[in-house]
């Protein structure tokens, strides 16, 4: 379908349970996909996907349901769901390893991570993590897997190859929200900020030798992060103060703001068009920020409580 076409974005609305497939040059929401399958599972009233993720072929979008510990595979054509896969407690995120035909998602109640056999989809083994597990990156050689422990302030380890744990890696802060670079070599970390703290930290290692080589202090409650092509800008969500910020990384330092609507969360970048997209839960809005003129563009109208974007 065209909705489908590069370029376009796919966001996971949390309220509604449901999915809005975006045209971000036309500004406008293309398709929803509503996830609801009434008297069929419970509760009736729940709540939808904090994170979604699709396979290459632009074909199916897997999408964790921490309301009945499962992993719904979508047939993004149809918008049916082809299988539901049932999986640890309070699944988060998932990823989706090509090289060695695994599916990951996070269980942030079980303290684990689900892998499950692409071709077959058979859970294979459950691979023990810190507390609270919940955002996870690959490496772009796709042999690790990195996992933010939110309860236990650590960054659990992963080889894809044999899933074992490889290492539990310890930090000052708890990481909830990782992003990689554009050329794979640092890892972003967003430190949560409790309620009475609300003092928002940024961690970046080297992702070669996992070893933190920086620690940035910003905001109060930092979400998500991306990094520009030359990993010289940094693009931070801020709930709290209802913000972007804009760092430097060549100068050390905040170099502008760009208010947003209420609560913003999810943050991604296309970096073919320049563009940065941020999502408003409370607005119900995806923003569209050009990175050269620093400003929104474009403010489009998508499901309730808007969370993660996917570009594809």
């Amino acid at each position: 379908m065209n909705d489908l076409s590069l370029g376009n974005l796919i966001v996971a609305n949390f309220f509604d349970d449901s999915i809005s497939i975006v045209d971000p040059i036309k500004g406008k929401e293309q398709r929803r996909i509503s996830l609801n399958q009434y008297g069929k599972v419970y509760p009736l009233e729940r709540l939808g996907p904090h994170h979604i993720a699709v396979d290459r072929c632009l074909k199916y979008l897997y999408v964790p349901n921490n309301f009945n510990n499962s992993l719904k595979i979508i047939d993004l054509i149809t918008g049916a769901p082809k299988e539901i896969l049932y999986v640890g407690s309070c699944p988060s995120q998932v990823i989706l390893c090509r090289k060695y035909n695994y599916i990951y998602v996070a269980n942030s109640d079980s303290n684990s991570v689900t892998a499950i056999h692409l071709d077959t989809l058979k859970v294979a083994l459950q691979i023990p993590t810190g507390e609270h597990p919940h955002g996870m990156v690959m490496t772009t050689d796709q042999e690790r897997i990195f996992v933010a422990n939110q309860g236990s302030g650590t960054i659990t380890e992963i080889t894809t190859k044999n899933n074992e744990k490889k290492k539990c890696h310890s930090l000052d802060g708890n990481p909830w929200h990782l992003k990689l670079s554009y050329n794979g070599k640092h890892l972003y970390a967003v430190h949560y900020s409790h309620l009475y703290e609300r003092k928002g930290k940024i961690f970046i290692f080297d992702v070669d030798e996992m070893k933190l080589i920086k620690t940035i202090n910003i905001g109060k409650m930092p979400v998500e992060v991306v990094a520009d092509k030359n990993n010289q800008t940094l693009y931070i969500s801020d709930s709290d103060m209802d913000i972007l910020h804009i760092y430097s990384l060549e100068k050390d330092r905040e170099e502008g703001r760009i208010k947003l609507g209420k609560m913003p969360h999810g943050v991604e970048i296309n970096y073919d068009k320049d563009e940065v997209y941020v999502t408003s839960i409370h607005e119900n809005l995806l923003h569209v920020i050009d990175t050269v003129s620093k400003r929104i563009v474009k403010s489009i109208s998508v499901g309730k409580e808007p969370t993660s974007i996917l570009v594809l």
